[in-house]
């Protein structure tokens, strides 16, 4: 008998479409474009006219934001 194991959500890899990634992060579509261009998030290209981020690097974005506002309140 063959089992396949499932990873856990948290080590695989997945892309969110930038509307729904800009949503989760509090920003507008255009927002997230300026943080791309900064260089604090990377736009992947998924289709002719689709485009994706990371769902990682949106967590990891969140979480600065969140640790530099407990940093500053402090």
């Amino acid at each position: 008998m063959i089992t396949h194991s499932v990873p856990a959500p948290a080590t695989v890899a997945a892309l969110e479409k930038i509307p729904h990634a800009a949503r989760r992060m509090g920003l507008s579509v255009c927002g997230l474009y300026r943080e791309a261009k900064a260089g604090r998030l990377t736009i992947v290209k998924v289709g002719a006219r689709a485009s994706a981020v990371s769902s990682q690097e949106v967590d990891k974005w969140i979480a600065d934001r969140i640790a530099a506002a407990k940093g500053g309140a402090a």
